[in-house]
């Protein structure tokens, strides 16, 4: 049986690249804890089909800089305001 795709919570995007970010849950003798993982890739063509790939060139590195830290900072507000809601 076939699973849906899961979709990212928020996607950062600039000149080919893209920063997704996704949500995760992993059960422990603690409970279930929520983390999240960051995807890069780069989109190009390749004739008429489009393709991605996780290898940058030299001139992508500071653009995934941006994207990657756009990323974070939206990590660290997610998980702000989760601990602003569960203190309420």
């Amino acid at each position: 049986m076939a699973t849906a795709p899961v979709k990212p919570l928020k996607v950062f995007r600039l000149r080919g690249l893209s920063a997704s970010v996704f949500e995760n849950h992993a059960k422990s003798e603690n409970g279930e804890r929520t983390f999240m993982k960051v995807s890069l890739q780069r989109s190009y063509r390749d004739g008429d089909e489009w393709k991605s790939t996780s290898a940058l060139g030299r001139d992508d590195l500071p653009i995934a800089q941006l994207l990657l830290t756009r990323a974070w900072e939206f990590i660290l507000d997610t998980e702000a305001q989760r601990g602003k809601e569960e203190s309420e």
